[in-house]
Formats: structure tokens, C-alpha cells, sequence
């Protein structure tokens, strides 16, 4: 009689099990977002709660002040040092995360950057726009060490030649070529290995582990095998929730989630722009979102001359895990 009353002396002591979220039911994992968005790159964490941010512009009277051309960033990378790097229409430059300069490359009309993308070597990678050429930046930016022509529509302007550029596990490249509404992957001589056209204004290509090749254009998620199956897809009318304007940057976990910037270039009408980034599943349900009012009070934004609206333009996006500031750069 004695082992039977301790059994249920020690089942008495058990904690019951904490209540599982929805979002942990959907697969949502720990961890923060980096932002590249036209005034300047932040870091967000599931809550809502800003960690990072450095920006060219300031809240004036409650509407951020002014933001030159030349410095509208639109990408950005948290390294594994702690530091930070961007890009806008023309320059590349490293920051600490005090948002002191580290090095800058600069340069002039017409050339346009845009991108950028760290290299295993320490080196960046960016893209010269008018003269059609991968360019390797090495040294902290003090010296071009490689240039790889990867020639578009040269009947363009340079502004509408490209977009991101993100390079594959093997070493390879995959490039957004703005007219011809395509992406590219090339190799580090510029040799073309793969090309696949999406409907509109291509963004940003990530070589999946699967192999397989996700592409963020204007209306949508394109997931396509080397052989251009398209195995997934992702369009505005799968979201009813809000309004998506233009997919952007994402970033596809391990359970088949894919995190997506909502970019909000040009929106418009207000309120449109209410929720800036948003986790779908495999099956296409939205399991969280990151809204604008998150935003207020840290990150200015940017005031649209023509509408008067306040626009967050997020175009690069990377996760960072919630256990290390190692990020998942490639």
C-alpha cells in the first residue's frame, strides 16, 4: 500500500504544461528581422521591439525629414562580427553597431550599387549598374578586386537594369535583371547557367537547400526546380488579411514558413501599408505579422513627395536566430 501513495504523491508534483500558442502550433520560431529600408537598416524582434537602427533621416514635426537620392539604402546585412552592411543607389558601407562608419565605397552618377552581399573571404560583392559588371570589393572598399560583366537590357537606364543579388552555396550568383523581368544565376567568370522570367518586377532570388530556387517578384513567390517546375506559389489574392503591395526580401525556415517583406514603395492610399512583414505557412496561412504601428517613435521612414505619405520601403530582409548573433548570411 506504501508504493501505490508515493506514485500518486509524485504525479501530485508535476507543473502542468504551459498552454501552446497558436503561433508555436504554426512553427513560429525565436529570433529578430533585419530591415533595409530606403532611410536606413533596423533590427525587429517578434514583439515588435526595436534592437538596432541607424538612419540618414529624423522625425520633423511627426513626418521624417529629408532623404537624399543618393543615400536610399536597399539592402543590408547583419555579419558575423556584430557589424553592419548596406547599400543604397550609391554607395556600400559597413557600420558598428554604435552606427560609426567602418569603410565606405562611393560612387557617382550613373553609376547605381543598390546591393550588396557579403563573401566567405570577408570581401563584398555589389553591382555596378551602368557598367553591367559584378564588382568585388575588397580591402574594407578600398580596392575593386574582381569585375564580372553580367550584361542586360543596355537600352535601359541604369536604375532599371537590376535589383538584389544573392549568391548560392557553391559560389555562384542569382541577379534580378528589373527589364527583362527575369533572374539570372551566373558563375564567377559571368557565365549564364540558369535564367527564369517572372510576370513583373523581379526583387531578390535565394537558392533553397532543396536545391530548388525561390524568387520574390512584385505579385508574388515563385519556388521553381533547376528544371523551372514551379513546386510553389505565393500571389497578393492568397492574402485577404491586407494589403500586400510589393513582395520583397524573404526568407524561407527549415518547417517551410516563409517570412516576406510587404514593401511599400509608392502606395496608394493610407493604411494600405499597415502590416510591413508577414510569416505565411507551406499552406499559405498568415501566422504573424509585424505592423507599421510597430514603427512609431523608432523607425522615421520616408515621406513620399507626391503623395504625402510616410513609406517604410523594405526591400532587403534577413532573419537573425534568437541564439546567437551569428546570422544566416550566405
Amino acid at each position: 500500500m506504501i508504493l501505490p501513495a508515493l506514485h500518486l504523491c509524485l504525479l501530485g508534483t508535476i507543473a502542468p504544461l504551459a498552454p501552446v500558442s497558436a503561433q508555436e502550433r504554426s512553427g513560429v520560431v525565436l529570433g529578430s528581422v533585419l530591415l533595409a529600408s530606403a532611410e536606413g537598416v533596423s533590427v525587429f524582434e517578434r514583439d515588435g521591439a526595436m534592437t538596432f537602427g541607424q538612419f540618414s533621416t529624423t522625425l520633423v514635426v511627426g513626418k521624417p525629414g529629408a532623404l537624399e537620392w543618393s543615400d536610399m539604402i536597399y539592402d543590408g546585412w547583419r555579419l558575423p562580427s556584430g557589424n553592419y552592411l548596406c547599400s543604397s543607389h550609391h554607395f556600400v558601407r559597413e557600420l558598428k553597431p554604435d552606427g560609426k562608419t567602418v569603410w565606405e565605397f562611393r560612387v557617382k552618377a550613373p553609376v547605381e550599387l543598390k546591393t550588396c552581399v557579403p563573401l566567405p573571404n570577408g570581401d563584398v560583392m555589389t553591382v555596378d549598374a551602368d557598367a553591367m559588371e559584378l564588382v568585388q570589393l575588397t580591402d574594407q572598399g578600398q580596392r575593386v578586386a574582381k569585375r564580372i560583366p553580367v550584361p542586360t537590357d543596355k537600352k535601359a537606364s541604369p536604375h532599371n537594369r537590376y535589383n538584389l543579388l544573392r549568391r548560392t552555396d557553391v559560389g555562384t550568383f542569382l541577379l534580378a535583371l528589373r527589364t527583362e523581368k527575369a533572374f539570372v544565376e551566373v558563375d564567377e567568370s559571368g557565365k549564364e547557367l540558369w535564367r527564369h522570367a517572372v510576370p513583373d518586377l523581379p526583387v531578390v532570388a535565394e537558392r533553397l537547400a532543396n536545391g530548388n530556387t525561390l524568387m520574390s517578384w512584385r505579385g508574388g513567390l515563385i519556388e521553381a526546380t533547376p528544371k523551372h517546375e514551379v513546386v510553389w506559389e505565393l500571389k497578393m489574392a492568397d492574402i485577404t488579411e491586407f494589403p500586400v503591395i510589393i513582395f520583397g526580401g524573404f526568407h524561407r525556415f527549415e518547417n517551410g514558413n516563409t517570412l516576406i517583406a510587404n514593401s511599400d514603395w509608392h502606395y496608394k492610399a493610407a493604411g494600405e501599408n499597415r502590416v510591413q512583414v508577414f510569416e505565411v505557412t507551406r499552406d499559405k496561412r498568415v501566422v504573424w505579422k509585424l505592423e507599421v504601428d510597430a514603427f512609431a517613435g523608432k523607425k522615421p521612414g520616408s515621406l513620399e513627395p507626391r503623395s504625402g505619405l510616410v513609406e517604410h520601403r523594405i526591400i532587403g530582409l534577413q532573419w537573425l536566430v534568437a541564439s546567437s548573433k551569428t546570422p544566416t548570411a550566405k
